[in-house]
């Protein structure tokens, strides 16, 4: 999975959740989390952006 492709998953799951909670990040942001634990693609996007975030901020 290319980076492009594991944030527009994580993009749109999250916006998903957003809209589910009228916008509140917080519970969207907790419903993520238990999310990503059912959706092993998500699961996977979701660590995709994070190293590639990780790495690329590094100094």
């Amino acid at each position: 999975m290319t980076y492009e492709q594991a944030l527009a998953i994580a993009k749109r799951a999250f916006e998903e959740e957003l809209r589910r909670h009228n916008w509140d990040r917080v519970k969207a942001y907790e419903e993520m989390m238990l999310r990503e634990d059912r959706d092993p693609q998500l699961r996977e996007a979701v660590t995709v952006v994070g190293w590639h975030t990780n790495f690329a901020t590094r100094h």
